[in-house]
C-alpha cells in the first residue's frame, strides 16, 4: 500500500483553516476551492454538498481500510459510497465542516484524498488482473504502490499545468489503458531483467492521441526517474494559460513529436546523474488464507454465476493453491455504507489481499479457494446484489455519474444505462455470447467513463427540434482498431438509445462467426450498420407530437440547459490570481469613494486635511490590504503556496523584487506592510504597482514567464483578462463574467483565440448589394454575412462572450457568421445568443465544425 506523506496532516490542518475562514466570510469561495479540489474535496451539483475522492492506487484496498471508509461514511450520514472508473472510492453528500475530520480518521489507516482532483498526480490505474494470470510479465502492484508513495510526497505533484494520469499494464500484449494515459507503462522482461515500455502524453479526451513511445524498454530502476522527468518536462513546457490546451499531448502538438521527445529525454538524462533516486519496488505486506468456516453446498444458479463471473488464477501460486477471482457488479458503482461494511468484515476472513476496485466500477475478489466460491456467491446474493445473476455484458455497462451530481453533466447516463439494461434483459439476444463487450457512456463531452475507448461509446450532448432542446448522445466506434481512439459516427436522442443498442448487438452476435474479432467486424461491417441505425433513429418529431423524447431518463422535468452548474475540475492558477486582482481593484475603488469625486488626491501625505480621522483609518487599512494582495497576486506563478503573511512578503521580495521582475523602488511597500507601518504617503507607488502587476499578468506567456511592459497611467487599472483562456468557472450557458468582457467597441486582437476567416467588411457597413443582385437575377437569396468570426478552439463560456463582443458594435439587422466546434460550443452558444434577443438564421455542419448565422436584434 502507498505511504501517507509526512506533510499530509499539516495540509489537512491548513485546509481546515481555509474552511473556517470561508465560513466566517474572511475569504472567497475561489480561494477555498483552489485548495480543496487538489485535496480531493469536490462540490457536487447541489450547492454546499461535497464529495471526498479517496485514493486507492490501482484499486487496491484492504478489508481494514474499506471498513474504516464505510464507518466514516456512516458517521457522515452519507447517501452512498461510489466506486469510480479510476478504481478509487468516493464518499458523497458530505458537509464541508465534516470533511477534514473525516479525512484525518482515514489517514490513520493509510487512506488519503490528496491528489483526488485539480492539477495533480491522480489515482493510478492498473490492470486489475495483475498478480493473477499466466499471461502477465510480472505483478505490477508493488510498482504502483511505491511509485504512488514517491510522487504524492512531492509538493510539485500538486501544482502542475493540468492533471497527470498514470496507467500500468502487465504486458505489451495485453496492454489497454496505458495507451491513453499521460504516463503509460507496459511491463516487459528483457534479458531476464524487469522493466517497462513507456508511453507519454496519451489521452482519449478532445483532440485525442495515444501515447508517444519514449522507451521500448526501461529498466525498473529508472521507473521513478522516468515519472519525475515527465513531471519536470510538464512543469517546464506545459501550457498554464489555456486550460483547454494544457494536457500533456498539447506539448507534442506545439513542439512536434521529435522535439517534444527530445525535451523529455533531456529531463530524463539530467535525472540519471542522480543515482540516489533509483527505483525499487518492495514486496507488499499482503496475505491470503482459507477462512475458518466450511464451504457451502452450491446454491441454485451458482454454476451459471461461476461460468460468467469467476475465473481461475493461472499464475503459479493460483494453480498450486487452486485459487480463483470473481467480479461483483455494483449498480453504477454505488451502494450503502452498511453494504461496504459487511463486505469488508466478511472478506477479512480470507486475508488482506482479497479486494480490488475495477475500472468498470465493480469489486473484484481474489485469492479465493475454489471450494469457497459457493460462499462468495451466497454472501453477495444475500446482500441483495441482484445483478449477480445477469449476463456479464449487462453488468459491464459503464457510465459516469452525469448530471445527477456532476456540475459538468448534460445528460443522465445512469438512467440511460438502466434503460439499455432493461431493453437487453427483455430481449431474446444470447447475451452470454459477448461477455467481453464494453459499452461506455459519458454524460457530457468529457471522457470520465472513456466513451471514446470502448467497443461502443456514447457521450452526452444536446439535440434540438426548433426551439426545444432534447437530451442526446454522440455515438463512438473503434473504427481504427483496439488501440486507437474511437471515431464519432453521429448522434441520436437519449430515449432512442436502448432500441439502437439492441439492434446493433443483434447484428454483432449474428456476425461473430464471420469475423476474426470485434474490431474486424467494426471495420468491415459495424460502421455501416451503425450509420443505418442512426438514420433509422435520428428523426425526432416536435415536442407536441413526441413529448417523451424531450425528457431525460428518470427526470420529470423537461430537458433544459439551464440546469448546468459550475465546473469543479482544474481549479487552480487563475482562480488564485484573479481573487487578488479583484481585491486590488475593489479596494482601490473603495478609496476613490471615500475621497469623493475629486480624483486629484493621488498624494495623500496630508490625508487628514482631505478626510476625517475615521475615513483616514479606513484608507490606511485598505492600503495595507491592497499591498498584501499585490505581494501575493502572482506568487502562485512561482510555485509558491504562502500560508502566513510573512510567507507572502518574503516570497514577493525574493521571487519578484530580488529577481528583477519588479523594480527595487517597490520594496518600501513590502517593508512597510510587513512591519505594519503607515502606507498613506505611498499611495502613488501602490497605484503604480497595481498597474504593473496587471500588465505583467496580461503579458505572461504559457510557461509563466513575464515580459516587462511599459507602465501605464496608475489610475488605469482596468481588467483586460479576456485575451486569455480563463479556467472555466461556470458551465451555465447564460452566466457571463464581467471580468471577461471588454468595453464596448474595444477591438479583440487575440491571435490564439480568434482567427480571421477572411477579409471582413467594416462594422456598420450594410451588405445589401450582393443579395439584391441575386434577388433581381431570380436566384435564391444567399445570406452574405457582414462580419465573420472563427471561434473554433474557444471553449464555453468564452465563445459566447466573444460572440457578444462581436455583436456589440454591429447595427441592427446585420449578419454575424461564427464558426464553432462540435459538442458543447454548438450545443450552448446558439441558444444563449437567442436568449439575448438575436435571431439564429441557420446552423450548418461543415466537416467537424459548425457555421452559425446570427441576425442582430
Amino acid at each position: 500500500m502507498y505511504r501517507i506523506p509526512s506533510t499530509l496532516n499539516g495540509d489537512l490542518d491548513y485546509t481546515q483553516s481555509l474552511i473556517d475562514q470561508f465560513k466566517a466570510g474572511e475569504i472567497q469561495a475561489g480561494q477555498l476551492k483552489s485548495n480543496r479540489v487538489p485535496m480531493g474535496i469536490y462540490e457536487q451539483r447541489k450547492n454546499q454538498h461535497y464529495m471526498l475522492r479517496l485514493r486507492c492506487a490501482g484499486g487496491l484496498v484492504t478489508p481494514e481500510q474499506l471498513a474504516k471508509i464505510a464507518f466514516v461514511g456512516h458517521q457522515l450520514s452519507t447517501s452512498h459510497l461510489h466506486v469510480t472508473t479510476r478504481q478509487e472510492i468516493q464518499i458523497h453528500n458530505v458537509d464541508i465542516e465534516d470533511a477534514i475530520p473525516a479525512l484525518k480518521k482515514l489517514e490513520k489507516v493509510g487512506i488519503s484524498s490528496a491528489g483526488g482532483g485539480g492539477n495533480t498526480v491522480r489515482n493510478m490505474m492498473v490492470d486489475d488482473r495483475s498478480g493473477l494470470t499466466a499471461d502477465e510479465e510480472f505483478d505490477v502492484y508493488p510498482y504502483v504502490e511505491e511509485l504512488t508513495s514517491r510522487l504524492i510526497a512531492e509538493k510539485d505533484s500538486f501544482t502542475m499545468p493540468r492533471k497527470y494520469k498514470v496507467a500500468i499494464d502487465t504486458s505489451v500484449a495485453t496492454a489497454n489503458y496505458s495507451y491513453i494515459a499521460d504516463l503509460g507503462l507496459q511491463a516487459r522482461i528483457k534479458d531476464g531483467q524487469r522493466g517497462f515500455r513507456v508511453l507519454i502524453a496519451g489521452s482519449a479526451a478532445s483532440n485525442a492521441h495515444t501515447g508517444w513511445e519514449v522507451f521500448d524498454f526501461l529498466p525498473e530502476k529508472d521507473l521513478y526517474r522516468a515519472a519525475k522527468a515527465l513531471k519536470n518536462w510538464f512543469h517546464k513546457y506545459g501550457n498554464r494559460r489555456n486550460r483547454h490546451k494544457a494536457r500533456m499531448r498539447y506539448v507534442f502538438y506545439k513542439y512536434g513529436t521529435e522535439e517534444a521527445k527530445r525535451l523529455y529525454l533531456e529531463e530524463f538524462e539530467e535525472l540519471k546523474k542522480d543515482g540516489s533516486i533509483d527505483f525499487e519496488a518492495p514486496a507488499l505486506p499482503l496475505e491470503h488464507h482459507k477462512p475458518n468456516f466450511p464451504p457451502l453446498k452450491a446454491p441454485t444458479d451458482f454454476e451459471t454465476w461461476k461460468r460468467r463471473y469467476a475465473h481461475k488464477q493461472t499464475n503459479a501460486e493460483g494453480l498450486k493453491e487452486n485459487l480463483w477471482y470473481a467480479y461483483i457488479p455494483l449498480r453504477h458503482g454505488n451502494n450503502s455504507t452498511d453494504f461496504f461494511a459487511e463486505v469488508a468484515e466478511y472478506l477479512g476472513n480470507y486475508g488482506n489481499d482479497v479486494i480490488r476496485f475495477t475500472k468498470k466500477e465493480q469489486i473484484q475478489v481474489r485469492n479465493i479457494p475454489e471450494e469457497y466460491l459457493t460462499n462468495i456467491y451466497a454472501f453477495f446474493k444475500k446482500l441483495g446484489v441482484y445483478q449477480i445473476d445477469y449476463p456479464v455484458v449487462v453488468t459491464n455497462l459503464t457510465c459516469c455519474t452525469g448530471a445527477d451530481t456532476c456540475r459538468l453533466g448534460i445528460c443522465l447516463p445512469k438512467g440511460a444505462i438502466d434503460g439499455i439494461a432493461k431493453q437487453l434483459l427483455n430481449s431474446d439476444l444470447n447475451l452470454d455470447a459477448i461477455p467481453d463487450f464494453e459499452l461506455r457512456m459519458n454524460g457530457c463531452t468529457n471522457i470520465c467513463a472513456l466513451a471514446t475507448w470502448g467497443d461502443l461509446g456514447f457521450s452526452g450532448r444536446v439535440g434540438r427540434v426548433g426551439d426545444d432542446p432534447y437530451p442526446a448522445y454522440t455515438i463512438w466506434l473503434p473504427v481504427k482498431g483496439k488501440h486507437e481512439i474511437d471515431l464519432q459516427q453521429g448522434y441520436i436522442a437519449a430515449k432512442k438509445i436502448p432500441a439502437f443498442v439492441e439492434d446493433y448487438l443483434r447484428d454483432v452476435i449474428a456476425e461473430q462467426a464471420n469475423h476474426a474479432n470485434y474490431y474486424d467486424y467494426v471495420a468491415k461491417r459495424g460502421v455501416n450498420i451503425v450509420k443505418e441505425l442512426i438514420a433509422k433513429y435520428k428523426e425526432v418529431a416536435p415536442y407536441s407530437e413526441e413529448p417523451d423524447t424531450f425528457f431525460d431518463f428518470g427526470d420529470d422535468e423537461k430537458f433544459s440547459l439551464i440546469k448546468y452548474g459550475k465546473a469543479e475540475c482544474s481549479a487552480g492558477l487563475f482562480d488564485i490570481i484573479e481573487i487578488d486582482q479583484d481585491t486590488i481593484r475593489e479596494k482601490l475603488g473603495e478609496i476613490d469613494k471615500i475621497l469623493g469625486d475629486d480624483k486629484s488626491h493621488t498624494d495623500l501625505t496630508n490625508l487628514t486635511d482631505i478626510v476625517n480621522e475615521e475615513d483616514a483609518k479606513k484608507i490606511e487599512k485598505l492600503l495595507h490590504d491592497i499591498v498584501f494582495s499585490e505581494n501575493r497576486m502572482l506568487l502562485v506563478t512561482r510555485g509558491l503556496d504562502p500560508r502566513t503573511d510573512e510567507d507572502v512578503y518574503n516570497g514577493f521580495e525574493k521571487e519578484f523584487i530580488a529577481a528583477g521582475i519588479i523594480p527595487q523602488k517597490f520594496k518600501v511597500l513590502t517593508d512597510k506592510a510587513r512591519n505594519n507601518k503607515s502606507l498613506i504617503a505611498e499611495k502613488p507607488l501602490i497605484d503604480e504597482l497595481a498597474q504593473l502587476l496587471n500588465d505583467l499578468y496580461q503579458n505572461m506567456d504559457d510557461s509563466l514567464q513575464f515580459k516587462l511592459p511599459a507602465v501605464q497611467s496608475p489610475t488605469d487599472f482596468t481588467d483586460n483578462t479576456d485575451s486569455k483562456e480563463k479556467s472555466a468557472e461556470s458551465n451555465s450557458e447564460e452566466e457571463e463574467s464581467v471580468s471577461f468582457v471588454k468595453s464596448v467597441g474595444q477591438k479583440d486582437t487575440s491571435e490564439n483565440e480568434e482567427k480571421s476567416v477572411s477579409s471582413v467588411k467594416s462594422v456598420g457597413q450594410k451588405n445589401t448589394s450582393e443579395n439584391e443582385q441575386k434577388a433581381s437575377a431570380g436566384e435564391p437569396e444567399a445570406i452574405s454575412p457582414d462580419v465573420k468570426k472563427d471561434f473554433r478552439g474557444v471553449m464555453c463560456p468564452m465563445n459566447f462572450v466573444k460572440t457578444k463582443i462581436a455583436l456589440t458594435p454591429m447595427q441592427s439587422g446585420q449578419i454575424l457568421e461564427i464558426l464553432l466546434d462540435d459538442g458543447a460550443p454548438i450545443e450552448n452558444v446558439p441558444g444563449s445568443v437567442k436568449n439575448e434577443g438575436h435571431t439564429i438564421l441557420s446552423t450548418e455542419k461543415v466537416e467537424n465544425y459548425w457555421k452559425v448565422l446570427i441576425k442582430k436584434k
